[in-house]
């Protein structure tokens, strides 16, 4: 993906407020707006009328899958209003995958640069989760390592 500033690509924002609904629910209800291709979706505490705490739930969606989150909103949680805004720009990292070789296997870890400098290395959570499992190490010894490893393959 290129680094640039560049349009949304028809991206919308839908968001909702939400104090009334089982907090168990929003595992599923977010395994079923990625299926329907929410391309994010996450909830932020807030407080509203009355005092009362809440999620205000929010999708980021392409503009030919709002109507799929927004029907899954409706059918899976308690709203009754979702609000809808156009994403007018947005900034992007160059991203890719690279895989490092550490004693516990090999590890796929998420690069991020920007402005031609590198700006994140993460570690992929579900390949150290399964090193972890079958070396019965802890998962913060095999993190770590794959940041060694990744470290020393950049040289200094």
């Amino acid at each position: 993906m290129q680094e640039e500033v560049r349009a949304a690509d028809n991206l919308l924002l839908l968001e909702t407020n939400i104090d009334d609904m089982n907090p168990q629910i929003y595992g599923y209800l977010y395994d079923r707006l990625f299926e329907a291709g929410a391309r994010d979706v996450w909830t932020t505490p807030i407080y509203m009328k009355k005092n009362r705490p809440g999620q205000m739930l929010s999708v980021l969606a392409s503009e030919d899958k709002k109507d799929a989150c927004a029907s899954i909103i409706f059918r899976e949680t308690t709203s009754i209003g979702i609000r809808v805004r156009r994403i007018e720009e947005r900034l992007e990292a160059d991203r890719h995958l690279a895989k490092v070789d550490t004693k516990y296997g090999d590890i796929t870890c998420k690069v991020s640069a920007y402005g031609g400098h590198l700006i994140n290395v993460a570690p992929e959570y579900e390949d150290c989760c399964r090193a972890a499992r079958e070396k019965k190490v802890p998962l913060k010894l095999v993190q770590q390592e794959a940041m060694r490893a990744f470290e020393a393959r950049l040289g200094d």
